[in-house]
């Protein structure tokens, strides 16, 4: 097994790049990865989902572990990260493996190309069976595979790329980063400036690409504005030198250069600050603070004071020298790795990142599935490797896959790093709320500001506290909030009759929660005149079921005909859902108007005969009545109902304490719609719209998922309301983006539906779907 990787790791390590540049001391960072690869990234993300891997766990005595890393090509330097964990792991397995498994690391050489990266990731999961990705290095090649591993549920730990991607677990909760990112270290340069700087001006320097851009969008966000960035210069990686570049951010008058560059133009930016007899105070991204590779490369009279920041220690770091961990580093080298020098940086992460994933495979005891590792490197605690800065520990969690977010400030100083100050967290109230930096903002930027955050800001009316309406509201300002580009501001609503009232009559108030009876309601009664022309759709939400609880001794809705029937307030839907459903079946009941809630009691003592709520299921109240005497009383899906209702049941798993296992009750649904006033193109609340139709659809598969609310799988986009327009944003963003609604048969019926039809999303979804479009089409012509 371990030929593969022997195979793979013959380049010569002290080879220099391709740029002629010795080697860099860190990982590389996705500035290095040319557009032309950041192309192929993308062209070779969506052909991976085809496969279908066998599932893996550790077999017998053995763990295998795949990897990529650039053993040729211009990222040759990098391989030595693979040579280190090699190396660590044969210290492991000379010592005993993994409570008796031995560790197969398997490491291909991918030359750092992303369609390289696709076919070498593709063969160690179908074909070794490994069971995880490990440490592959690169922005662009990690992002490749990225698409594949999550939908496939195979582990892609610890990247090697600053790049803040890796965070993002809601998303890809298979995929975790490592390092501290470019935004983590920016923020941390930026408390350092808001502590020793505050009155000064910022320079910057960047490769103008998305590493340049993601540090930038980091340090921006830390100083909310305290410190004014004055001028701002990028350079291309096919730039000769950054001479001009200099020599502009020079002239801004700025008094700190911060330096985001690669190694290279490093050593090009210390020596012309230099040359030009420029003093600003210097700070370098630890990308390019190799000693040896850009500190004395850019001359060590240059380089002296330039500050940058750090994660471990290092071979020439005096404060740890002795440390028993060092030592241990040290003999480590001298035994496992003797022909790579001890102040190579990237043999010091290689080392760092392998501790790591030994640590995880330990937690995991002897559950090694995928899913026990994922869940064990997503669990790490304080965790305190060897070589990692004393007060630098890993942390993680479901919500966290950033496990290092903390560095130290250190200067260059007579041809060396000494560091300084306290250990800092990238990750404050400061650079990560939205609230803070609007706060720390108010003071410098106040009218713009303010300008900005009402511009795209939407308000949306829902439904009463605890209800679905108020639920899936909630979850739209989770999934959608998006800063100062767009807040979703949820609005605690009286019902589905009042939001009606509120779209139409409230300012300030863009779109609300409807239900598609309300509207039929109102136009039959005509309570509402013109209201198709006022009121336009973005699309049909979910089924709001009708719930009818009653004495086991009324068995039927027939039977509540002169009854007292609690029937929530006249301003919600369930109100006007009972009107509806009473009326069309020629039933005549007492109508009591009070929340269904508070009439629990009333029904027990017998001063009501039934409650009546129309919401989506389960209901909270609803779930906690524990009472023999009562049940859930079955409404049958009459011809009569069908215009405007669905069938639907509720089941045992829905109310186990009110339906018996393997009988649900059938009942009918109201549809809710996500609805707005018919705001005339061009307008700015047209605009404000259409920010939430957008990112409403471009998001629903993330709101279809736990945890949110099990209703959004009901959606369905391409449902038309007959008779009601459809917001044009949301027209055009279906035209775009999906397909025509599938037709289910010609002579399909409602009540041809499997009886299981109406306890599934999917099928709900799509009968919507036909029955909509069937009564858009013309009726079909008889054959002649």
């Amino acid at each position: 097994m371990m030929q593969g990787i022997d195979t793979a790791i013959r380049a010569d390590v002290t080879a220099p790049c391709s740029s002629g540049l010795p080697r860099p001391a860190r990982p590389v960072s996705r500035a290095e990865m040319t557009g032309k690869a950041a192309c192929l990234a993308l062209a070779f993300a969506i052909p991976l989902q085809v496969a279908q891997p066998r599932p893996a766990a550790a077999a017998g005595n053995e763990i295998r572990i795949g990897n990529t890393m650039p053993y040729s090509g211009p990222a040759l330097a990098y391989g030595v990260i693979g040579k280190a964990i090699t190396a660590y792991f044969n210290k492991v397995n000379a010592e005993g493996g993994i409570d008796g498994r031995r560790i197969s690391f398997i490491s291909y050489d991918d030359g750092y190309n992303p369609q390289k990266t696709v076919e070498m990731t593709r063969k160690l999961v179908e074909e070794d069976n490994v069971l995880l990705m490990f440490a592959s290095l690169g922005t662009a090649t990690s992002l490749a595979v990225r698409p594949y591993l999550n939908a496939n549920k195979i582990p892609q730990l610890f990247v090697a790329s600053g790049s803040s991607q890796w965070d993002q677990s809601q998303d890809f909760p298979w995929t975790m980063g490592f390092q501290p990112s470019y935004q983590t270290e920016a923020h941390i340069f930026a408390q350092y400036l808001l502590e020793t700087h505050s009155r000064g001006k910022i320079a910057i320097l960047y490769q103008d690409d998305d590493f340049g851009k993601d540090y930038i969008k980091g340090l921006k966000d830390a100083l909310g504005g305290k410190i004014p960035v004055v001028a701002e210069a990028g350079y291309k990686v096919t730039d000769a030198n950054v001479n001009q570049q200099i020599a502009t951010l020079k002239a801004s008058g700025a008094d700190i250069l911060l330096d985001v560059t690669t190694p290279k133009f490093a050593i090009m930016a210390i020596r012309r600050v230099a040359e030009i007899g420029w003093h600003p105070d210097h700070l370098l991204t630890s990308v390019s603070d190799s000693t040896s590779a850009v500190m004395l490369a850019a001359g060590a009279q240059n380089s002296e004071g330039i500050l940058s920041a750090n994660y471990f220690t290092d071979e020439d770091d005096t404060a740890t020298t002795d440390d028993p961990a060092h030592r241990e580093w040290a003999s480590f080298m001298d035994r496992y790795l003797p022909q790579v020098s001890r102040s190579n940086g990237l043999a010091i992460y290689g080392y760092i990142v392998a501790e790591t994933m030994v640590a995880v495979l330990k937690q995991c005891g002897d559950d090694l599935s995928r899913e026990n590792i994922i869940r064990q490197a997503s669990s790490l605690k304080g965790l305190q490797v060897p070589m990692l800065l004393p007060g630098i520990t890993i942390n993680t969690s479901v919500h966290d896959h950033a496990p290092l977010e903390q560095m130290q400030m250190m200067q260059f100083i007579g041809g060396k790093w000494q560091r300084f100050g306290p250990v800092r967290s990238g990750i404050d109230p400061g650079t990560v709320s939205e609230s803070f930096k609007t706060i720390f903002r108010y003071g410098t930027a106040k009218k713009d500001l303010a300008n900005q955050l009402n511009a795209n800001t939407v308000t949306l009316m829902t439904g009463s506290f605890g209800s679905t309406y108020a639920n899936m509201g909630a979850d739209l300002a989770s999934v959608l909030d998006k800063g100062a580009e767009l807040r979703v501001l949820p609005v605690i609503g009286r019902g589905s009759v009042q939001s009606v009232a509120d779209i139409l009559l409230l300012r300030g108030v863009d779109a609300g929660v409807i239900r598609k009876d309300t509207l039929a309601f109102l136009e039959r009664k005509d309570f509402a005149n013109n209201v198709r022309e006022q009121l336009v759709y973005v699309a049909k939400l979910f089924n709001e079921e009708m719930h009818v609880v009653a004495p086991r001794s009324i068995t039927s809705l027939s039977e509540l005909d002169g009854k007292t029937i609690a029937v929530d307030l006249p301003d919600g839907g369930t109100f006007v859902t009972s009107i509806n459903v009473f009326e069309r079946l020629g039933i005549r009941p007492h109508l009591l108007y009070i929340e269904p809630r508070l009439a629990v009691d009333m029904l027990r003592r017998g001063d009501i005969d039934a409650i009546i709520a129309v919401e989506g299921k389960p209901l909270q109240w609803l779930s906690q009545i524990r009472d023999p005497n009562l049940h859930l009383v079955p409404v049958e899906y009459d011809k009569a109902l069908r215009e405007d209702y669905l069938p639907a049941q509720l089941s045992a798993e829905d109310y186990p304490n009110l339906v018996s296992a393997g009988t649900p009750v059938n009942t009918i649904a109201a549809e809710a719609l996500l609805a707005s006033y018919n705001w005339q193109a061009g307008s700015d609340r047209h605009r404000r719209l259409s920010l939430l139709v957008e990112a409403l659809f471009n998001n629903l598969q993330t709101l279809q998922r736990p945890p949110f609310h099990p209703k959004w799988l009901e959606v369905a986009p391409l449902a038309p309301i007959a008779g009601w327009t459809r917001f044009k944003t949301a027209q055009d963003w279906l035209d775009r983006n999906m397909p025509a609604a599938q037709v289910v048969g010609a002579n399909a019926q409602a009540s041809d539906l499997p009886p299981n039809a109406a306890n599934d999303p999917k099928l709900f979804r799509e009968f919507l779907e036909w029955r909509a479009n069937r009564q858009k089409r013309p009726a079909a012509r008889p054959p002649q």
